[in-house]
């Protein structure tokens, strides 16, 4: 028994074998040069229990052809293809992207066109991975505010890119927004960013020889790199000989700036040029006693070192590794220092709206080195 009608728009089969009918497209023609004829390509949308639950199948996918071969693909499966090609474009959203996946774990086996919006919230409220070092091993992560901002932002990229390839039929990502508690709780520990303290400071120089990763917050604080950017710095972009750094991302005033080396930190910044050089990272920065370090470090990766410094130090108040170049432009703005404050934001990558001196004005190494060098070493004695 069959469902005739007009070419093209498909048809309605009975399957005696299975008891269901079976709804197909046309999805080409291939030419037998010997016969001379054409033989029609078919491709089956799926089995259905009834006749009328087939034809209205047929009849909504000829409406919004989908694409049969990739209309069954995963989350995970549409993950795989599309995270390298976004990636390689937006190469700024790497750890974003790929910290937000991870939370997901409850769809990664979901049929995309299966995937709901109570699936995306649920993955964003309850979704979680798990703790893989310190005293929280094994014990649950659910995600930050930040985070959730970031799987939000995973999931309208993604469902954008199965409405273009005909895997859905519609962006339902783009149907919701997060609960306004989100960004509140962001804006309220975007407030709680101290900077480090004079004492403070103090306590992270005399900390240097004996807990881990010290010297790498140290640097921060004398160069007011945004951590991501901090974590991106290739050993390529160090000129040792020249005494700066060049790198940056997030915006246009942000990126391939040039950050002078302060006399300070010069050998925390020569310690892990060599390292990385000796383990053949591309990255400066690296732990070299972890597999996983080897190859740079994640914004997570480094979040753990930072936390773990600040617990060994018993730091009285809370800080977040964002507190380092809230330290550099406090430093560079205190009495006393006075920083230029043009060199300061060509150095911290923010926009110059002054036309003169963004357009017309151009400063060169030495200038930016004097500058920098405003800032003092606190005295350890």
């Amino acid at each position: 028994m069959g469902g005739r009608r007009s070419n093209g728009e498909g048809s309605v089969s009975y399957d005696k074998r299975r008891g269901t009918y079976r709804a197909r497209v046309t999805i080409g023609y291939d030419l037998d040069e010997e016969k001379g004829k054409c033989k029609q390509k078919t491709k089956d949308i799926g089995s259905f229990k009834t006749k009328g639950e087939a034809s209205r199948a047929l009849a909504e996918y000829l409406k919004y052809p989908l694409n049969i071969q990739m209309k069954d693909m995963t989350f995970a499966q549409l993950y795989e293809k599309w995270a390298d090609d976004y990636i390689a474009e937006h190469e700024s959203y790497k750890y974003r992207i790929k910290a937000a996946y991870k939370y997901c774990s409850s769809i990664y086996n979901k049929k995309m066109r299966d995937i709901s919006i109570l699936d995306m919230k649920n993955c964003i409220n309850k979704g979680y991975t798990t703790y893989v070092n310190g005293e929280r091993k094994g014990q649950k992560q659910y995600a930050s505010p930040e985070t959730k901002t970031g799987i939000k932002y995973l999931f309208n990229h993604m469902f954008e890119y199965a409405v273009e390839a005909r895997i859905v039929e519609h962006n339902y990502a783009r149907e919701f927004s997060l609960d306004t508690k989100v960004f509140k709780e962001i804006q309220k520990g975007r407030k709680e960013k101290n900077p480090f303290s004079e004492e403070e400071l103090i306590k992270l120089w005399k900390s240097v020889e004996f807990v881990p990763f010290a010297d790498m917050i140290i640097y921060a604080c004398y160069s007011g790199w945004r951590p991501r950017e901090l974590l991106k710095i290739e050993i390529k972009d160090v000129d040792l000989e020249n005494g700066f750094i060049t790198g940056g991302m997030k915006t246009e005033s942000g990126e391939e700036r040039i950050v002078p080396i302060h006399s300070a930190v010069t050998d925390i910044v020569k310690k892990y040029y060599d390292d990385a050089i000796e383990i053949h990272s591309q990255y400066l920065f690296n732990d070299s006693s972890k597999k996983k370090g080897r190859s740079g470090l994640s914004y997570e990766q480094y979040a753990v070192r930072f936390n773990n410094v600040m617990n060994a130090l018993k730091f009285e108040r809370k800080f977040t590794p964002h507190c380092t170049r809230h330290t550099f432009i406090s430093n560079a703005k205190a009495r006393g220092v006075g920083m230029n404050e043009y060199i300061l934001k060509r150095i911290v990558g923010h926009k110059i709206k002054d036309i003169t001196e963004n357009v017309y004005t151009h400063r060169d190494l030495s200038e930016l080195k004097e500058e920098i060098e405003l800032i003092k070493k606190p005295d350890l004695d």
